[in-house]
């Protein structure tokens, strides 16, 4: 049996976001919870994530969205003895790594983290959702990520970030990516 597992994003995918649902929906699923949602801290994010699936003994499936998509890549690169157990992973509307820094938001004079991932590798099957008009990732900084990930993106067309403020609430579209219920 495969272990979901829900990896959300900045704010914490509040009861009605999509993320809340699909965990309602799966049989055998937990979520990563950070200590600080309004604050991308990414290796702050990353050990809590890290000591989330650590303990859990079966094969996982991740499904992550926004900045929790970048969390895991990036866990998973500088972790890779948990790259064995995760059987898939589901990159839902990824924030842009350009909008951040190793400690926070990023603005016009700081290094951001894009360099960073683009340079990394993923060592799981990996299903990557994106949308056309996405405010947290423009196409063409989407299509470069996907590039330097080796993905081939699945185009949802014009549905903003995949977040309550674009109109999601369930979201039964993630159901047939998913490779285990």
């Amino acid at each position: 049996m495969i272990h979901n597992v829900i990896v959300p994003g900045i704010g914490g995918s509040e009861e009605s976001h999509w993320q809340s649902w699909l965990q309602r929906q799966l049989m055998s699923c937990s979520r990563v919870e950070q200590q600080h949602w309004q604050q991308p801290v990414l290796q702050q994010w990353i050990t809590q994530f890290v000591q989330s699936i650590a303990p859990i003994q079966t094969d996982l499936q991740i499904i992550a969205h926004s900045f929790g998509c970048l969390t895991t890549v990036a866990a998973l690169a500088q972790h890779p003895q948990l790259n064995q157990k995760v059987k898939h992973l589901i990159l839902v509307a990824p924030a842009n790594p350009r909008r951040f820094t190793e400690n926070d938001f990023a603005d016009d004079q700081q290094l951001n983290l894009d360099d960073y991932f683009q340079q990394l590798d993923l060592a799981v099957p990996t299903t990557l959702l994106m949308s056309e008009n996405d405010p947290w990732l423009n196409p063409q900084d989407g299509k470069r990520l996907a590039q330097a990930w080796q993905l081939e993106p699945i185009n949802l067309g014009q549905v903003g970030h995949v977040n309550t403020a674009s109109g999601f609430g369930p979201f039964p579209e993630i159901l047939p990516y998913l490779i285990s219920k």
